[in-house]
């Protein structure tokens, strides 16, 4: 919630004071003297300019050529001969599927041997435990009642008129 009273009172706040801007800017066009003219400027008389001096570029000095290197030429037939791919005949029918698949020998599995019996872990002595002490109690403490509260008004207080008008 306070987050968003904090966002109102940012919004009021700059919508007064652009109000409030607005407003003073307007006066101060109202109000505000015309600004004088400019004094005009005399132009520089218009005449012909002299000519630029010729610069002369050196030429620019010719790169010498890169040796040509020759490659010796490759040999046309430089790929050995692949055999030809024969022609496989192409089967127009599959042979048929069995219809009973055969049987598999049952595996054999060894006779299960006995386990060791498991180990007896000793017996524990029967003793009894003593009783656990009792925590002491912490101490009842009684507070002081609160003070109560004045009502609220339920109506709107009236201000008697026996009193005289206040003088200007």
């Amino acid at each position: 919630m306070a987050k968003h009273s904090f966002l109102l009172c940012m919004i009021v706040l700059l919508s007064i004071s652009s109000f409030e801007m607005s407003m003073a800017a307007r006066h101060l066009l109202q109000t505000f003297p015309p600004l004088p003219a400019m004094p005009r400027v005399p132009t520089p008389p218009q005449g012909a300019l002299p000519p630029l001096p010729k610069l002369s570029i050196p030429p620019m000095p010719s790169l010498p050529k890169p040796p040509q290197s020759t490659f010796p030429p490759l040999p046309s037939n430089s790929f050995p001969i692949m055999p030809a791919v024969t022609n496989l005949p192409k089967p127009t029918t599959l042979p048929p599927l069995p219809s009973t698949l055969p049987q598999m020998p049952a595996p054999t599995l060894p006779k299960p041997t006995s386990l060791p019996p498991l180990p007896v872990s000793p017996a524990l002595p029967n003793t009894a435990l003593p009783p656990m002490p009792s925590m002491p109690s912490a101490p009842k403490m009684t507070l002081a009642p609160l003070p109560t509260a004045p009502a609220a008004p339920t109506g709107i207080p009236t201000i008697s008129s026996a009193a005289p008008a206040p003088s200007l």
